[in-house]
């Protein structure tokens, strides 16, 4: 059986469909197990970008992320995107896309530091690329 590790990071605009929030948290846990190796975990910041992370929790039937396990990540992605969007000098790419090479290359790291278990230390790019 093989270790959980990320395998895909997005983050939805705020124009996109907003899910009911009823206890207030910004963690929505698990939001869709795609197959016994996939599983989809979501996160709302206040301003309505949705952040979902894709973990491959591996072949063997492992048991997925325990809860509160992708806080860290999810927190480290929030204040890297934070530090985009704060930057005058910011402006969305073509359809909407970040272009951000900094901010691309800091995502990346939070996505392979992570470990069931293990802080990631995040937020550190965002520059002008």
């Amino acid at each position: 059986m093989s270790t959980p590790r990320i395998a895909c990071i997005a983050l939805i605009g705020r124009n996109s469909r907003l899910p009911l929030k009823s206890n207030g948290d910004s963690d929505f846990g698990l939001l869709y197990s795609i197959d016994e190796e996939l599983a989809a975990y979501g996160w709302l910041t206040n301003t309505g970008v949705k952040i979902v992370v894709v973990v491959d929790v591996g072949s063997g039937g492992g048991l997925g992320v325990k809860d509160g396990e992708l806080k860290g990540v999810f927190r480290a992605l929030q204040t890297a995107y934070i530090k985009l969007v704060c930057n005058p000098f910011f402006e969305l790419g073509a359809g909407g896309l970040v272009t951000s090479r900094r901010f691309v290359e800091e995502v990346a790291r939070i996505g392979e530091a992570w470990a069931p278990g293990s802080a990631v230390a995040g937020g550190g790019g965002g520059g002008v690329a």
